[in-house]
């Protein structure tokens, strides 16, 4: 599933390629059509002549901001890929591929792709966020956004959680943007075991929690936008530490690192480093 980490990865490199561009046609599989929370006719012929205002990113999802020419009329397509979900920009020229769910062509013969292998992901076409987009409104905040936060008002809403740390860091009402594999590589940095509960936590353990987060977010961008064979539609997290990498041996400590769950949602951690 892209978190955080992917998804501004992605924002970053398609916003100066989209941002500004004029949506020339949109086309949906019908195939897919179901995947969309909106009538697929009506997608299909509203994205048409709507300019791109700006890409961004809240939580685990993608915003493409458009309005109509001469400003006005603003919607919204938002985008949460979920397990399965992937984007590609590619000269229209190109083949599109099997998993293809919807087509985005903007001026200059690009287009956008979106594609999905489980038939899981989430699409919006809304023109109010709060009341259209399920859960968006009681989303926290964006977890890149800790160190303005400040410790003490980490500190204040990390205490209104009783969750075990591992579905803590999950929870996007408690940070948004984290998932099943950046939580791993969280926890495995601040040295703390995901089955802990929050209470448990010592002061100098929650400030290690605090100083890790945007450590290993900031990090995995910097990671993902310095490989040159990145791909959007595809997901390389080999620079991880212990996320997918059960039974192999820590990178800090030598011990073997544990996995609980199905390969589909692991839970990887150290026994060795992780108290």
């Amino acid at each position: 599933m892209p978190e955080l980490p992917e998804l501004e990865a992605l924002r970053i490199r398609l916003g100066p390629r989209l941002e500004g561009r004029l949506i020339t046609a949109a086309t949906v599989n019908p195939k897919k059509g179901h995947m969309l929370r909106y009538p697929v006719e009506n997608f299909a012929n509203e994205l048409p002549a709507r300019r791109i205002v700006s890409l961004t990113r809240r939580g685990k999802h993608l915003v493409f901001a458009t309005e109509l020419g001469g400003g006005g009329s603003g919607r919204w397509l938002v985008i949460n890929p979920m397990l399965g979900g992937r984007f590609q920009m590619a000269d229209g020229a190109a083949p599109v591929p099997a998993t293809e769910v919807f087509t985005i062509r903007v001026e200059g013969r690009q287009e956008l792709r979106y594609l999905d292998f489980r038939d899981m992901g989430r699409i919006y076409w809304v023109g109010d966020l709060d009341r259209e987009v399920p859960g968006w409104a009681e989303l926290g905040p964006e977890a890149d956004s800790v160190p303005a936060m400040g410790i003490d008002a980490f500190r204040k809403r990390l205490r209104r959680f009783r969750d075990e740390l591992k579905d803590l860091l999950r929870n996007q009402e408690f940070l948004a943007g984290i998932g099943n594999a950046y939580s791993d590589e969280i926890l495995f940095e601040a040295r703390l075991l995901p089955l802990r509960r929050r209470a448990s936590l010592k002061p100098a353990e929650e400030e290690a929690l605090f100083a890790a987060i945007p450590l290993v977010l900031s990090r995995a961008v910097e990671a993902i936008l310095a490989n040159p064979n990145y791909e959007e539609s595809k997901q390389d997290r080999s620079f991880m530490s212990v996320h997918m990498k059960g039974g192999k041996t820590c990178p800090r400590c030598g011990h073997r690192i544990s996995q609980l769950g199905s390969n589909r949602e692991p839970l990887n951690f150290c026994r060795g480093c992780q108290l």
